[in-house]
């Protein structure tokens, strides 16, 4: 796997550090564009679903998300890229929670479970300064949760309920990948069935 330096790894202070909200002055400002992307550019270049602005060292509330269909994300849906500024989650009423394996460009070869909502209701502002408000369910929930937990200064190490369930990215594929898989589509076999 690829190392990247131009990423903040685990045990970088900064990963640890709430980040700040912005102005909206600030959200239209040229020095935040070009945060925005540089975080783009960053995700791509290393096959992220996502990027928190700390991340790549700026304490800022800012986050993207990206889903492209290819081998590392096969299991998931293509999501469209996301620009979300000061986003809060707020989780919904009779929710669930599912075992997502998780990974993380700041935590490199490494993969562990994660019990995510369900469903979620996230609020951010876009890169024109626009307030959003989207209702986010099923595996793609999984990086947006993700991903707002980097800028409140938590990794998914944290939130592993199993230590034991913490692989190495080709051991994850080798021997867990088609576990895992089976888990997902009895998941999502569930939500049909609530929805």
């Amino acid at each position: 796997m690829l190392q990247n330096l131009n990423i903040a790894q685990i045990g970088d202070p900064i990963l640890r550090k709430k980040t700040r909200e912005l102005s909206m002055e600030e959200i239209q400002s040229s020095s935040i564009k070009n945060i925005i992307s540089k975080m783009i550019k960053t995700m791509r270049k290393y096959n992220g679903a996502g990027l928190a602005a700390n991340q790549i060292f700026e304490p800022v509330r800012i986050c993207i998300v990206e889903i492209l269909e290819n081998q590392r994300y096969r299991h998931l849906k293509s999501i469209p890229l996301k620009v979300l500024i000061n986003p809060k989650i707020f989780i919904k009423k009779n929710n669930f929670l599912f075992n997502s394996y998780e990974g993380c460009l700041s935590v490199p070869n490494l993969r562990g479970k994660v019990k995510r909502y369900n469903e979620i209701s996230i609020t951010y502002y876009n890169s024109k300064g626009n307030r959003i408000t989207e209702n986010i369910s099923g595996l793609e929930s999984i990086v947006y949760q993700h991903e707002v937990d980097h800028l409140d200064g938590f990794l998914f190490t944290d939130k592993v309920y199993d230590n034991s369930s913490l692989v190495t990215y080709e051991n994850y594929i080798k021997y867990y990948e088609e576990e895992y898989k089976k888990e997902l589509i009895e998941f999502e076999n569930k939500v049909k069935k609530l929805f």
